[in-house]
C-alpha cells in the first residue's frame, strides 16, 4: 500500500513535491479508504492539469525510480543512470534527483525508502522501518560519509556494502546478498506497483497474460468486466499459432438476436472492436492482478480513447469493497472533468499540477488545500480556474 511518493529535481519538477495517499481528517466516502492494521490510505487518486503542466513528469519519476530499483543488479559499472534533472536553471541541472517512497510492505510494516542520484552515481540512500510509532534506521548511506547500519543486521549489511558499486542501489544489492531486513521493502517496490506512462503499452503485457493462461481465468475476468461495462461480447478466444510463439490471434464473439428470437454468434477480430473495447480488454489482466494481490496501479491519461462512463466504471471498481478486497490502489492522470465531483471523490483524492510560465517549474497540490464546501460544484470551479491547473489561453493572431 503506497502512502506517499516524493520527488525533487526531475524533468519539470524542480522543488520537492509530495503525492500523498494518506487520508486527511475528512470523514466523507469511507469506501474510498484502505485500512491495513493501524495504517490507512486512499484507494484512488485523480490528477488534473493543463497539457505540459508536469503530470507526466510525476508519473515518469515514479516509473524511473521503480525501474532503477528493479534493474539495479543488472547495472554495469560503465552504465549511466536514467535521471534527468530540472534544466531551466544552472543550479538544479548540476544537482542530484531525489526520490522517496513511504509504503506498507507485505509484512504489514511501514517503511520509508529514498535515494538521490545523478547520471553517474547514487549520492544518498536510506531505509527506515516503523516497528513502533518511531522510525528505526536500517541503513543510511551518504557520499563521503561513514555508512550507518542497524545494529541487529550490521554484519550482513556491511558485507553487502562491500559488494555494492557507486551506481547500484544498496537496497537491491543487500537483498541479493540475503540481508533479511531489506527483503520485504525491496519485494514491495519491485513487485507491488505497476506504472504505465502510456496506456497503449498495456497491449503486449495483456496479450502475454492471456496467451499463457491455460485455465482462462484472465479471459473469464475480462468477459465479466466487459459485461458489467455493457459491452456485448459473449466469448473471447486467444489463439497462439503453432510454431510461432508470439503470433497471436484474438477473436471476440457477439451474440445477436434476430426478429424471430434466434440467437447467432458472430466473430470479430480484436482490431475490429472499438478502441475503448480494446483498452478494456487490455486492462483485464492488470485489474485482475491488482485486485488479487492488492497492487498499486499508475496510469497516465486513463481517459485516452476511453468514454467518460468507462473511465468512471474502472475507477468505481477500486471503490467497491466487494471487488477490491485486498486494498488495490489506482493513481491516474486525466482531463475528464465529468467525474470531478465530491459525490465520488474525497478532497484529498484530487490533485492538480500547474507549471509556472515564467520559470517552467511544476507544482503539485491537492484540492484539500482549498476551502471547499461539500456541496460545491468541483467541475465547474476547476473549469473556471478556481483551483488553477488549467491553460491560460490568450487571444490574438495566429497567422
Amino acid at each position: 500500500m503506497l502512502i506517499q511518493f516524493t520527488v525533487e529535481n526531475f524533468l519539470s519538477i524542480r522543488d520537492k513535491v509530495y503525492l500523498s495517499l494518506e487520508p486527511s481528517s475528512d470523514s466523507e466516502h469511507p469506501e474510498n479508504l484502505i485500512v491495513k492494521g493501524d495504517h490507512k490510505a486512499v484507494n484512488l487518486v485523480a490528477i488534473y492539469g493543463a497539457n505540459a503542466s508536469g503530470k507526466s513528469s510525476l508519473f515518469k519519476a515514479i516509473a524511473i525510480a521503480l525501474n532503477m530499483i528493479k534493474n539495479s543488479n543488472n547495472v554495469q559499472i560503465t552504465d549511466k543512470l536514467p535521471v534527468v534533472p530540472f534544466k531551466f536553471d544552472f543550479e538544479s541541472r548540476n544537482h542530484p534527483t531525489f526520490f522517496e517512497f513511504t509504503f506498507i510492505a507485505g509484512d504489514g510494516k511501514k517503511y520509508i525508502y529514498g535515494f538521490s542520484a545523478t547520471t553517474e552515481k547514487i549520492v544518498e540512500e536510506y531505509l527506515y522501518c516503523y516497528n513502533t510509532a518511531k522510525p528505526t534506521l536500517l541503513f543510511d548511506l551518504k557520499e563521503e560519509k561513514e555508512p550507518k547500519f542497524n545494529r541487529a543486521f550490521k554484519v550482513k549489511l556491511e558485507t553487502a556494502y562491500q559488494m555494492n558499486t557507486f551506481n547500484k542501489l544498496f537496497l537491491a544489492t543487500a537483498t541479493t546478498w540475503n540481508v533479511e531486513c531489506t527483503k520485504m521493502p525491496f519485494e514491495w517496490l519491485a513487485q507491488a506497483m505497476d506504472t504505465f506512462t502510456d496506456v497503449m503499452e498495456l497491449g503486449g503485457a495483456a496479450v502475454d497474460k492471456y496467451r499463457t493462461d491455460e485455465s482462462k481465468k484472465y479471459i473469464e475476468f475480462t468477459k465479466n468486466i466487459l459485461k458489467q461495462a455493457d459491452i456485448n461480447i459473449s466469448s473471447i478466444e486467444v489463439d497462439t499459432k503453432e510454431g510461432k510463439k508470439y503470433d497471436v490471434e484474438i477473436t471476440t464473439g457477439h451474440t445477436v438476436v434476430d426478429e424471430k428470437g434466434k440467437k447467432t454468434e458472430f466473430l470479430l477480430t480484436l482490431q475490429e472492436e472499438s478502441v475503448g473495447t480494446q483498452l478494456l480488454f487490455f486492462y483485464g489482466p492488470l485489474l485482475k492482478d491488482a485486485f488479487e494481490k492488492g497492487k498499486t496501479i499508475i496510469l497516465d491519461e486513463i481517459d485516452k480513447s476511453m468514454h467518460p462512463s468507462l473511465v468512471k466504471f474502472i475507477m468505481n471498481l477500486f471503490r467497491d469493497p466487494d471487488i477490491n478486497k485486498k486494498g488495490a490502489q489506482l493513481i491516474v492522470t486525466t482531463h475528464e472533468t465529468g467525474i470531478l465531483s465530491l459525490n465520488m471523490f474525497r478532497r484529498d483524492q484530487i490533485y492538480f499540477t500547474e507549471k509556472d510560465s515564467q520559470n517552467g517549474v511544476t507544482d503539485l497540490y491537492s484540492l484539500d488545500e482549498f476551502s471547499v464546501r461539500k456541496t460545491e460544484n468541483i467541475e465547474k470551479g476547476y473549469l473556471m480556474g478556481r483551483y488553477g491547473a488549467i491553460p491560460f489561453l490568450q487571444a490574438g493572431e495566429v497567422l
